[in-house]
């Protein structure tokens, strides 16, 4: 599900220490870059909105796709979807996506990964699913090398298309107690996974230095909202803008791509 879409060196960041070009303020990333969002969740697990609400709401705010990406069931998430609702949401999003042919609709997942780092569904299972998301949601017992290990095994799987939560909150803190973030962006690179970077307007303040090395990387991100219900989806917006002041580049980010250079990326085409 992996390939490496992007052509051309994205550049170096203006204040990174690895190399001697600076950026063009053109290639910075802006909200009207982003072309779609690919983790939301509707009210088939524990979002506020339908599919269609939600997809209306993608439409009316200018976004040419929409990933809805539903918990799977887990002790974590205990209203997430088995597989029979799973193939329901799938025959949902088809049927919407005939009533809808402005707004592209990809059908993803976000899988708790287990704690020895093996995934709760196998890959033909996942071969359902446009995307994968993975994340990390009972960590907090781990040690920092236990926890970095676990995601280090994840990012390996190349079913796995992007590292979520609480990944894409840690990459944004200062804190290194909380993971060894420059081994997570070596796993990334070395499995071709995307880091989501959740740039919620309630978060804390934030650092954008593991950003800024992803970018010189070549370590691809998804600027996430996480929506939970249709009025959230515009966040976007400043995440794109605080993402933008921090000098990454439009081309750093997946959701950057139009709709069909996703569906080629998804596929594993470049």
């Amino acid at each position: 599900m992996h390939s490496d879409f992007f052509d051309g060196n994205t550049g170096v960041n203006p204040g990174s220490n690895s190399g001697d070009e600076i950026i063009n303020q053109a290639d910075l990333v802006r909200p009207c870059h982003i072309k779609g969002i690919l983790h939301s969740h509707s009210n088939c697990t524990d979002g506020a909105h339908c599919l269609v609400e939600m997809a209306e709401i993608a439409r009316k705010i200018g976004l040419e796709y929409l990933g809805i990406s539903d918990h799977f069931r887990s002790q974590a998430h205990p209203c997430g979807l088995n597989m029979e609702e799973v193939r329901a949401q799938r025959e949902e999003v088809d049927r919407l996506q005939e009533d809808l042919p402005f707004l592209e609709i990809f059908h993803g997942v976000e899988l708790d990964a287990n704690k020895d780092g093996t995934l709760p569904l196998d890959a033909d299972t996942l071969a359902i699913f446009d995307y994968t998301i993975a994340s990390f949601p009972d960590t907090e017992t781990l040690t920092l090398s236990q926890r970095t290990e676990l995601i280090e095994k994840v990012a390996a799987y190349p079913q796995v298309t992007i590292l979520g939560w609480p990944v894409g909150d840690w990459i944004l803190r200062q804190d290194d107690n909380l993971l060894d973030m420059d081994r997570i962006l070596a796993a990334a690179e070395a499995g071709r996974t995307a880091v989501e970077v959740n740039a919620n307007p309630t978060s804390l303040p934030l650092d954008w230095s593991y950003c800024l090395k992803a970018q010189d990387m070549g370590v691809k991100m998804v600027i996430s909202p996480n929506a939970h219900r249709a009025a959230r989806l515009v966040d976007f917006r400043h995440g794109a803008e605080l993402a933008h002041d921090a000098g990454l580049c439009c081309e750093s980010f997946l959701n950057t791509l139009t709709s069909e250079q996703l569906r080629s990326y998804l596929a594993g085409n470049s």
